[in-house]
């Protein structure tokens, strides 16, 4: 998929705040949550990020919203839910750290995160509905992020 000149630059910029995002709250947060129930999402989280990029490897992989020239729409595994697994296990790993050790800069940040996810969110899914014929239909049958809730 060739993308415009803007599109490129939201690409760009929506990828970077996140990862460097994430990295600063990494940085800044014990990597471990408090308690079992938090603990338990927190891993919940990894396990979810794992079976996604398993289940995702079918397909052509990018970091970027950006679908890549050959990429196949995956709605199998996770996906057949959630149309955004990888955004789902990153708010299911880091909420917890907040909850169990609170620091209000570090939920700022959280939040900052969670206002970027959303963006890029909308920003790929514009892209995935050029890209694949079928994404329209996709999109009815699944959630974005968490279901039955959005």
């Amino acid at each position: 998929m060739i993308l415009t000149f803007r599109q490129k630059i939201i690409n760009l910029i929506l990828t970077f705040i996140q990862y460097l995002g994430f990295a600063i709250f990494l940085y800044m947060s014990p990597w471990m949550a408090e308690g079992f129930i938090l603990q338990f999402l927190e891993f919940s989280g990894i396990a979810l990020a794992i079976w996604a990029l398993i289940t995702m490897n079918k397909s052509k992989m990018n970091i970027a919203p950006q679908p890549l020239k050959n990429a196949t729409l995956i709605t199998s595994g996770p996906y057949a839910i959630i149309r955004h697994p990888m955004y789902t296990s990153i708010i299911l790993a880091i909420t917890p750290l907040i909850i169990s050790h609170w620091d209000s800069a570090r939920f700022t940040l959280l939040m900052f995160l969670y206002l970027n996810l959303i963006l890029k969110l909308l920003f790929e899914e514009s892209l995935l509905r050029s890209h694949f014929d079928r994404y329209e239909e996709y999109m009815k049958r699944s959630w974005r992020i968490i279901p039955k809730v959005f």
